[in-house]
């Protein structure tokens, strides 16, 4: 039922203006904060080492992964600025492009390889059809394996926490970060339940990618959507 609904919903978006969907969106999470207030955003079962876990390398004690998703033109002509504002505080990301929204800049990709980035495909055309069906899927998945051979990528990440981790075998990635460890305010709220990398393989053939779930809310979950003024 909810991807028949989120099928619906993303059939529709393109036809309701940008304010009514955030309004939309905004009413939705805060009517279900109080809801979810025992395991968001701080699930503490997520924190529970995985069986054979090794520790993280050279004896750390955590990881930090900073990461940004790239999704209009006038966000990527903001990215070589934000990248000089991170690098000054001594911090590398991964700047994730949609390929087929707006025209990836060859230029700031080189630049920002150049200066340390890593670079990922976002989506295809972030318009929340990537996984109506596998057929479909599949096809596009053909594209985003260009995209990622042309850009030298080996991570992906999905428009809106989209997933289907059997279908994404397609791509040719070494991870996916497509999920999250808890976020029921997601228009597909079924988490990965760990904040530990996760290896999702392929049929027992040793072949597979290593899945990555965000920990931490979404800038845009907290700040546009619950309205909060701090972190």
């Amino acid at each position: 039922m909810r991807r028949q609904l989120i099928k619906c919903y993303y059939g529709f978006k393109p036809f309701v203006p940008r304010y009514i969907q955030v309004v939309m969106r905004r009413y939705v999470v805060q009517a279900k904060s109080a809801e979810f207030k025992d395991f968001w955003p701080i699930d503490k079962s997520s924190g529970k080492k995985p069986k054979h876990w090794a520790g993280w390398p050279d004896g750390k004690k955590f990881a930090v992964v900073l990461t940004h998703d790239v999704e209009t033109a006038a966000g990527q002509d903001k990215c070589k600025d934000l990248s000089g504002i991170e690098r000054e505080r001594g911090f590398v990301s991964s700047f994730n492009f949609v390929p087929e929204r707006y025209a990836v800049s060859k230029e700031l990709r080189g630049y920002l390889t150049e200066q340390g980035y890593e670079i990922g495909v976002h989506d295809l055309k972030h318009d929340g059809k990537l996984y109506r069906s596998r057929e479909s899927f599949l096809r596009k998945a053909e594209r985003i394996n260009s995209y990622l051979k042309e850009w030298n990528a080996v991570g992906f990440r999905s428009g809106a926490m989209h997933h289907n981790l059997d279908w994404i075998h397609a791509l040719n990635i070494a991870y996916d970060a497509s999920t999250f460890d808890s976020d029921p305010f997601e228009p597909q709220p079924d988490g990965m339940g760990t904040i530990f990398p996760a290896w999702i393989g392929r049929n027992g053939s040793g072949e597979g990618y290593v899945e990555l779930p965000y920990t931490l809310p979404q800038d845009f979950t907290v700040f546009v959507l619950l309205k909060e003024k701090n972190i």
